[in-house]
């Protein structure tokens, strides 16, 4: 199912953060937000995973669908390790098959030690982990690859593509790279209407 945007607007303290957003993301597509900051990239994301809400506009394709999401913050529990982290999202994921997918990206030393030992870049990968392993048919990932070095950001990027299985992923980032690793369509902002368009 497509997800539609309908002249979504939102502003905070009444300046506008965007207005008139309308976006049709096509099931199973991949879709980059491209944007500087402050133009409302988690804002968006935020909004579609139901964590705010637009001062105007609908979104159809939404309801009942069920959201994995890469917060830009990760939203570990430090005190458990990547595995515990999580199987908190994926109860079902069985100990053997969560422990090959742990080391696509992580080392076999790690596997045991709380995420409050790890490094920036460590906890972006349980964050994306977590997030692809989820059942949700909807991916929604903010800066997904921040704090990663070329070498890990190649493996998170391939182990995307290996894992999407089809659903629709909208992400943000600020280096087109990425975007173009993944094949997204971008959409781009429009600084003199506010608003966000998909590139042609």
């Amino acid at each position: 199912m497509a997800l539609a945007i309908h002249d979504f607007g939102k502003s905070y303290g009444g300046v506008p953060v965007f207005r008139h957003v309308e976006l049709l993301l096509e099931e199973g597509g991949v879709y980059c937000l491209r944007a500087p900051s402050g133009a409302g990239k988690t804002t968006l994301l935020r909004i579609l995973m139901g964590l705010e809400r637009p001062d105007e506009g609908w979104v159809e394709g939404l309801k009942g669908r069920q959201v994995s999401a890469v917060f830009q913050e990760d939203r570990l529990c430090p005190a458990l390790n990547a595995a515990e982290n999580i199987r908190l999202a994926n109860p079902g994921c069985s100990r053997e098959a969560l422990h090959r997918e742990l080391l696509e990206l992580l080392w076999e030393d790690s596997l045991a030690k709380p995420i409050s030992t790890f490094s920036g870049g460590m906890r972006r990968r349980v964050s994306l982990l977590r997030a692809l392993l989820s059942p949700g048919e909807l991916l929604l990932f903010d800066e997904p690859f921040n704090g990663l070095d070329d070498q890990s950001r190649q493996a998170a990027v391939d182990y995307v593509k290996k894992k999407r299985n089809g659903r629709t992923l909208l992400f943000t980032t600020h280096h087109p790279e990425e975007a173009e690793a993944l094949r997204a369509r971008c959409v781009i902002w429009v600084e003199s209407l506010k608003t966000w368009r998909l590139e042609r």
